[in-house]
């Protein structure tokens, strides 16, 4: 036990760099020779499984039948207090009630739209209707649910 300690003094004291294995940089052997010629292009092939296609399939029917269309809304506010775009939007949803409201973050501001129009016109009449209330209002064309 002595001498299992001694020589853990030992090591302890000497460099460790000198009882690091050594690694050697060559080539590993390789059967593979270069190329002289060029490669063909490579084609890859889409082969789905039936299952796979079907589901494919389906969520392409999903997309084309998608819950929103191109469509426009009134933008009331940017701005980067959500405690703000929060406050505008409860205002709205408690005095307009016919209209929808949407809140979103685009870094770093909170925008807050109402409506969703189909027709621009639809959107001007609207706006019209509450330039007093919103003067800053403005229309943007935007994804909206269906009617």
């Amino acid at each position: 036990m002595k001498w299992i300690s001694f020589l853990g003094i030992l090591l302890a004291q000497s460099k460790w760099e000198s009882y690091r294995p050594l690694y050697r940089v060559y080539p590993l052997p390789s059967s593979e020779q270069p190329r002289l010629v060029e490669s063909h292009p490579i084609r890859v092939e889409w082969r789905p499984s039936p299952l796979t296609r079907r589901l494919y399939e389906k969520v392409r029917q999903q997309y084309q039948t998608a819950s929103t269309l191109p469509g426009f809304r009134v933008q009331l506010a940017a701005t980067p207090s959500r405690a703000v775009a929060d406050s505008l939007r409860f205002y709205v949803l408690e005095n307009f009630a016919s209209v929808s409201v949407y809140m979103f973050y685009d870094p770093p501001l909170y925008k807050v739209r109402a409506g969703d129009f189909l027709a621009r016109e639809e959107a001007e009449a609207w706006l019209e209707q509450y330039r007093k209330v919103f003067p800053g209002a403005f229309i943007v064309p935007d994804r909206v649910f269906r009617p």
